[in-house]
C-alpha cells in the first residue's frame, strides 16, 4: 500500500516537473534537411502536447490506482469494478487521440521529400529487431556510439557480456512521443 502511495506520489512529482530538456536532433536534422524554423515548430508542438496529455496522464494513474486499491481490498462489485475499466479505457482512447492530432500537426511542417525520408525512417525502425538478433548470433558486430564494435567480450552472444552492456545494448521500447531511445541503422543520404 506504502509502495503504491510513493509510486502515485513519486508520478505527481515527475508530471508536475517542468518539460524535460530537449534531446539533440542533429542527425534527423542532416538527414531530413530540416530548418531551424521547422525545428523550433516541432518543439513547440510537442511542448504544448505535453501540456495537454499532463492532466489525462494524471487522471489516468490515478484511475488505475482506485482500481488497483479496489482489486486488493477483495472487492466484489462487478458494476464498480466494470465502471473503473470503462473510465481507463476512456482516458486511454483520449490519450492515444491527443497523440495522434500532435503527431499530425507535426507532420504537417514537414515538406513531401522530408516525408518520404520519414517514412525510411519508419521502415529502418521496423528492422531494430532483426539487427539486434543478427548481433546476438554473431553475424553482425554491434555498434558503439561512434559504429565501432563495442570492447570486450561481445563477439561472443549477448550471455557472455556482462549485464552493464547487455542494458546498454538493449534499446528501451515503449509506444507513443514517450518512447524510449532506439537504435536505428542510419541510413544513406
Amino acid at each position: 500500500m506504502m509502495r503504491r502511495m510513493l509510486l502515485v506520489a513519486t508520478m505527481a512529482g515527475v508530471l508536475a516537473a517542468q518539460t524535460p530538456a530537449p534531446l539533440p536532433v542533429d542527425a534527423l536534422k542532416n538527414y531530413l534537411g530540416l530548418q531551424d524554423s521547422q525545428i523550433q515548430s516541432l518543439r513547440q508542438f510537442q511542448q504544448q502536447h505535453f501540456q495537454a496529455v499532463r492532466p489525462l496522464i494524471a487522471e489516468l494513474a490515478a484511475k488505475h490506482e482506485a482500481l488497483r486499491e479496489q482489486l486488493d481490498r477483495g472487492s466484489a462489485d462487478a458494476a464498480a469494478l466494470g465502471k473503473a475499466l470503462l473510465e481507463i479505457e476512456s482516458l486511454r482512447k483520449r490519450l492515444a487521440d491527443a497523440h495522434t492530432a500532435a503527431r499530425n500537426q507535426a507532420l504537417g511542417v514537414l515538406t513531401g521529400d522530408q516525408r518520404a525520408k520519414l517514412e525510411a525512417l519508419e521502415q529502418a525502425r521496423k528492422l531494430a529487431p532483426a539487427i539486434r538478433q543478427a548481433e546476438a548470433l554473431g553475424l553482425l558486430a554491434p555498434a558503439g556510439p561512434q559504429g565501432w564494435p563495442r570492447p570486450g567480450l561481445g563477439w561472443l552472444g549477448p550471455e557472455w557480456r556482462p549485464a552493464a552492456a547487455r542494458l546498454q545494448a538493449r534499446p528501451l521500447a515503449g509506444t507513443g512521443p514517450m518512447r524510449g531511445l532506439r537504435r536505428v541503422p542510419s541510413l544513406p543520404q
